[in-house]
């Protein structure tokens, strides 16, 4: 028996409580030193199994990290308007995967052009820094207003035409709405794997844009595809799986 084993044995003694009667039994001692000695092994043991156990989940992340935001529009998803600006009406949504641009017509020529970019995707211009569009940093050059709509997001506006420039394109930017999530009305389907790059809404005229750059609209009933990076033989496919729908659908392919 080595001295440590000595020690434990020991130990166990002074905590014999001693019969009045009969005396200390020696037998009886030892058999309980050693199973006190067997109970703070298994004792051990637990505590060793639960750390083991615990140890992970402490390490382990609580939950999977959020999905990151999105840096892309939805092109069948128009995001953006305008609200009431003298002298333009609007004429063409479009909708792209970094950009939606609304475009805008007077009635003696006139025009605006409204684009909203995500983050990342272009930095204006420099230009001579102006008063904040609705709490929004601002900036003026030549060619445009520009403000950022969100961090690092810029939006332009451009006005043409009027004596009043500068102030209807201040107007028009102050009117505009982010967060309309209109879903784009098509008066046909398509069946196709081509991935969608943009949607071209004139007054309810719908063109889609491929990625492929094909563009596919349909005129007085019929399926017109112009452009794009396709053979003959798809683009007649994809022009002979277009039916038209009324009322207009929001998802065109099926």
């Amino acid at each position: 028996m080595s001295e440590e084993d000595g020690a434990r044995l020991l130990g166990s003694l002074r905590t014999v409580e001693v019969p009045a009667s009969d005396g200390v039994s020696v037998s009886r001692a030892i058999r309980t030193g050693k199973r006190a000695k067997s109970l703070r092994v298994a004792a051990a043991g637990a505590l060793v199994l639960l750390v083991a156990g615990v140890v992970p989940l402490l390490i382990r992340p609580d939950a999977a990290p959020p999905p990151a935001t999105a840096v892309t529009f939805d092109p069948s998803v128009r995001n953006i308007s305008v609200g009431s600006v003298p002298g333009l009406k609007p004429e063409t949504y479009t909708t792209e995967r970094t950009a939606q641009k609304i475009a805008l017509v007077g009635t003696g020529g006139q025009s605006a052009y409204v684009t909203v970019l995500k983050a990342g995707t272009i930095k204006p211009l420099p230009g001579d820094a102006v008063p904040d569009v609705n709490g929004k940093r601002a900036m003026r050059n030549d060619a445009y207003l520009a403000f950022e709509w969100e961090p690092g997001a810029w939006a332009t506006v451009q006005v043409r035409g009027f004596p009043d420039n500068e102030d209807r394109a201040r107007r028009l930017a102050e009117s505009l709405r982010f967060d309309e999530q209109i879903k784009i009305k098509v008066t046909y389907t398509v069946q196709t794997s081509w991935e969608l790059e943009s949607v071209r809404d004139t007054r309810g005229n719908v063109e889609l844009v491929f990625t492929n750059a094909v563009r596919l609209s349909v005129q007085r009933g019929v399926a017109v595809t112009q452009g794009g990076r396709a053979s003959e033989a798809e683009l007649d496919a994809l022009k002979a799986s277009v039916r038209l729908t009324n009322p207009p659908v929001t998802n065109p392919f099926r």
